[in-house]
């Protein structure tokens, strides 16, 4: 007997507490339906959290607030909760989403007495809702902050050439509290490119707007559940209409991730399942004070890999940490049955290590061509800015000489009127001052005209003559050769045929570069007494149908150490250089031309050669 009463004193020790220990229930009262994946995966993140905290019970209420919202329903859904909840007392009650904490709100002391409340989800809190309703002394929240502000200009870096950006937003309660940011990002961007907010509409509708291919159109998609007649759509439906897209579509949580959404800087949706679990747990344990409300600032920046083949976009330039996802199935994923197999028979052990051995060599094979692929596309997009820098010059000289050629005209038209409107008209010596005027006044006006063609991007490929080129840039910097002492001479005397297709303006500012750069330098050896006078020779010339281009000078050369490093970028020999001209060179005969580009010393100084292919 007395054995038994021991057992019983140290079985209450040890026991007791938790068989008589306080259950914590709590009331989950969901905005939408259950299968609505938002919703579901925030409750997945709590059940997270709540699986190491077996006291907690939970009771979940579904709203079915996206399919039906009036206020009808949620006079007669108050009847019924009041019902389900009469006699029954918890210790929180947990509000997913906007529908559920304004319907707590709203009708809090019909349903409730004291317990508190802990939204989530929320975009936007105002503390007079509830100050109104005198609970400031019981609510708790998370907001859920969409990355829209970053999004954009993220758009804009990855895709350099954007003119038309559409944002989706359904018009549903949760479009309304995300209009103020979207509308805020909108007046920061909408000088850079069109924007097209959209917020009525049906999905056939935008599947039929996004079918055709764009380079310069992009679509950022915020939510679009509810259409302009009032009908939601599934996720499996949605996510149809973002993969059917042939724009690529940036997203801002990760419902649509791996589903046909190319990605972005994504609210990690179970996430915020997984912090409001947490808070709920600080709650319970009287660690938190009434009002607090925290903003949740977790993101992941998520790439889909077979979007971002679709549409050659890279995140690279943009993003400096992101994962990619829907990446091809690797030879173990793809052969599991199979390495299982072997793993469990060791003579085929050799197997799994050719299998393994060849799928990293698949692996660093892809990743090299993945970094060609970027570098490529890197040099393009460079390629692009530079063109857009020198249109941009092009149109403010465009602009100048619009007011240079006007005082022109004012000139010929007075020295005409004043020779031929005096009594002595017909005096020679007038005539022959005319004649001079006019002379000058065309040469000013053909030099203007020629600079300004000269100064202009080419907007697309185009067959020229190699050597009329040349003879044009030679004509726009005589003067400035001409004072710097320099004797040009152009030899084409072995050359057949001159003709070549690519960007001729683009060709033009390659010479100028290594033009000027042989000017600098041949000044530089003047200065220092190494030479009298500057020479420039340039020979043009075919073998094995190329036209070649040797540009020679006599400055002296380039340092031998610095030969292999003259074409890379930012890399340069002069003080105040920049290090991009002969880099810009290289990429426009190289990559956008098909071409060769040399440089070497010759006894008196640098040659560079240029090799192109000939148009029969």
């Amino acid at each position: 007997m007395r054995k038994f009463a021991l057992l019983l004193m140290v079985f209450s020790f040890f026991y007791a507490p938790s068989l008589f220990a306080h259950d914590k229930k709590i009331l989950i009262i969901n905005s939408y339906h259950r299968g609505f994946q938002w919703s579901d995966d925030v409750l997945v993140g709590m059940e997270e959290v709540f699986y190491n905290h077996p006291e907690i019970t939970t009771n979940i209420l579904y709203m079915d607030s996206k399919r039906i919202s009036s206020e009808e329903y949620y006079a007669k859904l108050r009847e019924l909760y009041k019902l389900q909840l009469k006699n029954h007392q918890y210790d929180l009650i947990v509000a997913v989403d906007k529908f559920a904490y304004d319907f707590i709100v709203k009708y809090y002391h019909e349903l409730f007495t004291t317990e508190p409340v802990l939204f989530t989800g929320l975009e936007q809190f105002e503390i007079e809702d509830i100050q109104k309703e005198g609970l400031e002394d019981r609510v708790y929240g998370i907001l859920e902050r969409r990355a829209i502000p970053e999004t954009i200009p993220m758009i804009a870096k990855m895709m350099p050439g954007l003119k038309k950006l559409y944002i989706i937003n359904d018009a549903s309660a949760n479009g309304d509290d995300s209009e103020p940011f979207i509308r805020q990002a909108m007046s920061e961007h909408n000088s850079e490119f069109e924007i097209e907010y959209i917020r009525s509409a049906t999905l056939e509708e935008l599947e039929e707007r996004f079918s055709k291919p764009n380079k310069e159109e992009a679509v950022f998609f915020i939510r679009f559940y509810n259409d302009k007649y009032g009908n939601l759509y599934k996720n499996s439906q949605i996510a149809s209409m973002i993969n059917k897209s042939a724009l690529p579509i940036f997203i801002t949580d990760t419902l649509f991730i791996g589903k046909g959404a190319f990605g972005g800087k994504l609210v990690p949706v179970k996430s915020v399942g997984r912090i409001t679990g947490d808070m709920v747990i600080d709650v319970l344990d009287k660690k938190l004070e009434p009002l607090h409300v925290k903003t949740l600032i977790e993101y992941q920046y998520q790439f889909d890999v077979q979007k971002i083949q679709q549409f050659g976009l890279y995140p690279n330039a943009s993003v400096k940490a992101f994962e990619l996802v829907n990446a091809p199935l690797t030879f173990f994923d793809k052969h599991r049955k199979f390495v299982d197999a072997v793993f469990l028979i060791s003579p085929f052990l050799l197997f799994l290590v050719l299998g393994l051995i060849h799928n990293i060599y698949m692996r660093i094979r892809s990743e090299k061509e993945l970094k060609a692929i970027e570098l490529q596309k890197n040099k393009h997009q460079q390629f692009i800015i530079q063109q857009s820098k020198l249109a941009e010059i092009g149109e403010i000289f465009s602009s100048i000489a619009h007011q240079w050629k006007n005082p022109l005209v004012e000139i010929a038209t007075i020295a005409q009127e004043h020779v031929y409107g005096s009594d002595d008209q017909g005096d020679e010596q007038s005539n022959e001052y005319v004649n001079a005027i006019m002379v000058q006044v065309r040469y000013m006006t053909d030099t203007i005209n020629d600079f300004q063609k000269f100064i202009m991007p080419s907007t697309q490929r185009t067959v020229f003559d190699v050597s009329e080129a040349i003879e044009t840039m030679m004509k726009i910097i005589s003067h400035n050769i001409k004072y710097n002492y320099i004797d040009v001479s152009i030899d084409v005397s072995h050359a057949t045929n001159l003709m070549v297709s690519g960007y001729k303006n683009e060709f033009m500012q390659t010479l100028l570069n290594i033009v000027n750069n042989a000017k600098d330098q041949i000044k530089e050896a003047r200065e220092t007494k190494q030479i009298k006078r500057g020479v420039i020779f340039i020979q043009i010339y075919n073998h094995s149908k190329k036209v070649i281009i040797d540009i020679k000078d006599n400055g002296g050369g380039i340092p031998i150490d610095k030969l292999p490093n003259i074409f890379d970028a930012y890399y340069t020999t002069k003080e105040s250089g920049h290090g991009i001209g002969l880099y810009m060179s290289k990429l426009i005969i190289e990559d956008k031309m098909g071409g060769k580009i040399r440089v070497s010393n010759t006894a008196e100084g640098a040659c560079f050669s240029i090799t192109l292919g000939n148009i029969s």
